[in-house]
């Protein structure tokens, strides 16, 4: 199946917003933020796990930022509970985006590196020119 360099590349930014949605949503639900805290927070813990993802964008697949946010968004999935869901278990301040950053990002990259040949084993190309009926 050949893809087209547009559709890849739509399909890139919108796992991008769909990460950025979910960490509005811990942002919002959650933690009370304010759009300035939001953005701060986006700024700070989720910039460098989305590097990846972002890069991808700019490459030949546009399709591995989809694999870089598949791996980076239970990360995030897991501090919304870890704060927000799980009981109150003491010990001080919550560090649980210190482990979207830390572990999110090798997720993401891994995710990124390995979509690509994943894809091409399951017959999935994108056209090198944007259109569809590119076959090189």
């Amino acid at each position: 199946m050949i893809v087209s360099r547009n559709t890849a590349r739509l399909l890139g930014v919108s796992a991008v917003a769909a990460v950025l949605a979910q960490q509005a949503f811990n942002s919002f639900s959650c933690y009370d933020h304010s759009l300035l805290d939001y953005l701060r927070a986006v700024g700070v813990f989720l910039l460098v796990p989305l590097l990846p993802a972002l890069v991808s964008l700019l490459t030949a697949n546009p399709l591995r930022a989809v694999g870089a946010c598949l791996l980076l968004s239970p990360w995030l999935w897991f501090a919304y509970y870890t704060d927000c869901v799980a009981p109150y278990a003491g010990g001080g301040a919550s560090l649980i985006y210190v482990a979207v950053l830390l572990w999110g990002t090798p997720c993401a990259l891994l995710g990124a590196l390995m979509t690509g040949p994943i894809l091409r084993l399951a017959g999935v190309k994108v056209a090198v020119t944007g259109r569809r009926d590119d076959e090189r």
